[in-house]
């Protein structure tokens, strides 16, 4: 249809999804709010005019940087204050990189009982889940333990890597968005 329109050389197709599901992984169904993989990697394929074919990044992103990303290749600018960095470079480019994404994770005690900060940090290599309010985590060395069956948060041996991911949580300006007041059961 875009092809039929012209509208194929200007226009760049985007497939992703908000999160994926788990699926038997660590014996769980559905989703969250732990950010195991199988939550966290979601497809995100990109094809138009500036984006190679087959490329494939291996950095990690976030879907919050689409909106950056939309309005690089519009060639408009967004607001500043918004935690958004165009994907761009890392598409067309061999020498842009990333160091890590974040993702957050907030449940209500009246949805599940249980009240949940949670703060994710993903590198290259490793990963670490924060509870803000009990300050219990999980630690997983992704190249080593992939399936994330082996948490090493705590462990003495990474003390300087939790560190590391935790200075990374903590550069996350602090300045979310209130909750809005509950409707309904849950």
């Amino acid at each position: 249809a875009l092809r039929e329109r012209g509208l194929d050389k200007n226009t760049i197709l985007v497939y992703s999804t908000d999160h994926g599901d788990w699926l038997g992984d660590h014996g769980l169904l559905l989703k969250g709010p732990m950010a195991y993989e199988g939550l966290l990697r979601v497809g995100l394929l990109f094809e138009g005019p500036g984006v190679p074919a087959g490329k494939v990044v291996k950095d990690p992103v976030s879907t919050l940087d689409l909106a950056q990303t939309f309005c690089d290749y519009a060639k408009t600018s967004m607001q500043a204050d918004v935690h958004s960095v165009s994907l761009r470079p890392l598409i067309e480019t061999e020498t842009a990189s990333r160091d890590f994404a974040l993702s957050e994770w907030d449940l209500r005690p009246s949805r599940s009982g249980v009240e949940l900060q949670l703060r994710t940090v993903r590198t290259q290599g490793q990963k670490l889940t924060l509870d803000l309010i009990s300050g219990a985590g999980e630690m997983y060395d992704l190249l080593e333990d992939p399936y994330e069956m082996d948490n090493r948060f705590g462990d003495p041996a990474m003390a300087a890597v939790q560190q590391e991911l935790t200075d990374m949580i903590a550069s996350r300006p602090d300045d979310a968005v209130a909750p809005l007041p509950q409707i309904g059961m849950a």
